[in-house]
């Protein structure tokens, strides 16, 4: 068996000792805090509901955008799968993002995928890629959303060129020839493909990760414009600002799996909210509404999946003379 490194064992643990201090915390911050919660529970009592089963609905979408992005990315490889079928993957590896690791949902994606024949190098440097190019759009859709709603010091040209610069640093030009490089030292044959991106097809990768982003934002905000606690805020800068930490932070938190309360202190920090915990707990809540929906969209999946393999398999037939 071979043995992990001593760096991801470290890892491991403070993830998990992190997810023990935070599920310690809940209950102490339900007793000290009580007043600040009963208000958080009237106030989902009293949501819009509709908005809330629009943001549920709309969730759905995401997935065939993720499942898009994988489209794009393994079509500039040379690959040809169906647009159908990486939709039903990633729904069907849905449940692996509450697996406190970064990487298990890209890799019980790319396992599956290879089921169906998609060469495995591929598919490892399309989930690459997609988190790469997915950290740039959403950190530079979030610094212009944010700036340009006044809520980032400087304005809003210095956001601009900061994003710019985001796209460009992910771009064929600096991380595309910095990762051949590395590929071709180390000879990684499965990252050697990644000298072959040009800029239109980086591009495309860009528009179909910017398409995903702003279908996110436009769920979270559906979800947030539920409660009354939200309407101070203009729409920009809670697009923004989701972007930016939902995108750009949760990738960045290697401790906390998906930026679990690391996304929930940033964004009130951000929006400069009057009552942070409240609207941390809010936030919580669109987590809560997402794992309805990976719950609804992998069990229909599964289903899906077990129709296809019963027809392709077919009737049994009974051979003659032979055992019953």
């Amino acid at each position: 068996m071979t043995r992990l490194p001593w760096y991801r064992h470290l890892l491991r643990w403070l993830r998990i000792a992190y997810l023990a201090l935070l599920v310690a915390a809940v209950p102490v911050l339900v007793v000290v805090r009580r007043q600040e919660v009963a208000d958080v529970l009237g106030a989902l009592a009293n949501a819009g509901h509709l908005l809330v089963v629009a943001a549920f609905a709309t969730g759905f979408v995401l997935i065939a955008l993720s499942a898009y992005f994988w489209l794009v990315s393994l079509r500039l490889l040379d690959q040809r799968p169906r647009l159908y079928d990486l939709t039903v993957t990633a729904a069907r590896s849905l449940p692996a993002r509450y697996v406190p690791l970064m990487v298990t949902f890209a890799i019980s994606r790319v396992a599956l995928m290879r089921r169906r024949g998609v060469p495995g190098g591929a598919l490892a440097l399309t989930a690459t890629l997609e988190m790469a190019v997915s950290f740039a759009v959403s950190v530079a859709l979030g610094l212009v959303l944010l700036g340009g709603a006044g809520g980032l010091p400087g304005g809003p040209a210095i956001p601009v060129v900061a994003a710019v610069g985001v796209v460009f640093a992910a771009s064929p030009s600096v991380a595309g020839r910095v990762v051949a490089a590395v590929a071709r030292r180390r000879g990684l044959d499965s990252l050697a493909p990644v000298s072959g991106f040009t800029w239109p097809g980086y591009l495309h990768m860009i528009v179909a990760s910017g398409c995903y982003w702003i279908c996110a934002a436009a769920v979270f905000c559906l979800y947030m414009r539920a409660f009354e606690a939200a309407d101070g805020f203009e729409l920009a800068r809670l697009a923004g600002a989701f972007m930016l930490t939902w995108g750009g932070l949760r990738f960045l938190s290697v401790i906390a799996p998906q930026g679990i309360g690391v996304v929930e202190l940033t964004i009130p920090s951000l929006l400069g909210a009057a009552d942070p915990l409240a609207l941390g707990i809010l936030i919580f809540g669109f987590r809560l509404v997402l794992l309805l929906r990976d719950l609804a969209a992998a069990g229909i999946s599964e289903l899906l999946e077990t129709r296809r393999m019963t027809v392709e398999a077919g009737p049994v037939r009974r051979s003659d003379g032979t055992d019953p």
